[in-house]
């Protein structure tokens, strides 16, 4: 059964993903991860690629058909997928988001040591690029799909990930995916 997971940038996806292959043996399909090396091997910020893929959605269009793909193969696994449209394309997957206010999230950004990846000279720098990444995906979501990411009612759980680990986060989850699917 699939988890598709997605949420705020930096609030806390991919560890949450992590955690859940760890401890409960989930295969994880990061979509963040492509995003960020195609937007490396073009020279490209994440910021800038998100601008390119407003007017060349190839690659958009490549990912979502994949995770279709995927999403039926891997039906009756246990996989996450770390992606902010595969709630959309995997209607039977439990869909859950994980919000984090913008404030956490450009601190977060402003701090992160994750190597090979932007950095930023100071919280305001972070915090600008933080809103406008974030308005700049869901604008191209509303513009090729017609659907608001931010809308709550789209998920079976949304939760914050603003002083929580993601162990708890992850135990979170998992407990309220099995009760979703029904299992013991």
């Amino acid at each position: 059964m699939i988890i598709s997971l997605t949420g705020k940038p930096c609030s806390g996806k991919s560890s949450i993903a992590k955690v859940l292959n760890e401890k409960y043996h989930f295969k994880i399909y990061s979509v963040g991860e492509m995003f960020k090396d195609e937007a490396h091997k073009r020279n490209m910020t994440s910021e800038e690629f998100n601008k390119f893929l407003m007017s060349d959605p190839k690659f958009d269009n490549f990912i979502d058909d994949k995770t279709v793909e995927l999403g039926n193969l891997w039906k009756n696994d246990d996989v996450v997928f770390d992606s902010r449209l595969a709630w959309h394309f995997i209607p039977h997957s439990f869909k859950v988001f994980i919000d984090l206010d913008n404030e956490e999230t450009a601190k977060r950004l402003a701090n992160s040591d994750r190597v090979g990846k932007e950095k930023y000279s100071n919280f305001e720098d972070a915090y600008k690029t933080v809103i406008e990444r974030f308005n700049a995906e869901n604008e191209r979501y509303k513009k090729f799909y017609g659907i608001d990411n931010t809308d709550f009612k789209n998920y079976d759980l949304v939760l914050s990930s603003k002083n929580k680990s993601p162990e708890e986060l992850a135990n979170l989850i998992y407990e309220e995916y099995k009760k979703h699917f029904k299992l013991s």
